[in-house]
């Protein structure tokens, strides 16, 4: 079932020389297109909704730290509501963090989805640019999320450790 209109070719910046599959044309079909046009509305659709829970969360983040501000009265409330700034600024990073995959991920379905549209090769190439940056992005995120939860373990069993040693009580 080739359908040669559905032929997505070479991407014409990788030298043929160089190429070990110069020789190999990839057709899509049109079981795979249709595939691939329902993949692009699923991402379409999950990258709005996590821009549209990133704003959310800011929004949140934002009315909370001015219910804190706005509600302390004493020197000690003033206090505890000038110590959310830290947490604003966490949530803010954290927004800024998944802020690149979230607009890869739906750069991805736009491409895509023009890709199946116009049946160009290169939107094809830049769609599945923008998904390798995000599956990319998120990979490194877990190892690096996985670092801290270990060194969080290790952290809390030396600090059970040390009180032990020291004489401290415990749970």
């Amino acid at each position: 079932m080739e359908n040669d209109e559905n032929n997505f070719g070479q991407p014409e910046n990788i030298n043929p020389q160089n190429n070990p599959y110069q020789n190999y044309e990839l057709k899509i079909g049109p079981v795979a297109i249709e595939y691939l046009r329902e993949i692009a509305k699923w991402t379409k659709f999950l990258s709005i909704l996590g821009m549209i829970g990133m704003a959310i969360y800011l929004v949140v983040a934002f009315f909370m730290f001015l219910y804190f501000v706005g509600n302390s009265s004493t020197s000690r409330e003033q206090v505890n509501a000038f110590a959310m700034i830290p947490f604003l600024l966490m949530m803010i990073i954290m927004i800024g963090l998944y802020f690149a995959p979230i607009l890869w991920l739906y750069k991805f379905s736009k491409n895509l989805q023009e890709a199946i549209n116009l049946r160009n090769s290169d939107h094809l190439t830049t769609a599945f640019n923008f998904l390798k940056k995000h599956y990319k992005f998120i990979g490194i995120l877990a190892i690096v999320m996985l670092g801290l939860y270990l060194l969080s373990f290790f952290g809390l069993l030396a600090t059970g450790i040390l009180s032990k040693m020291t004489g401290g009580g415990g749970l």
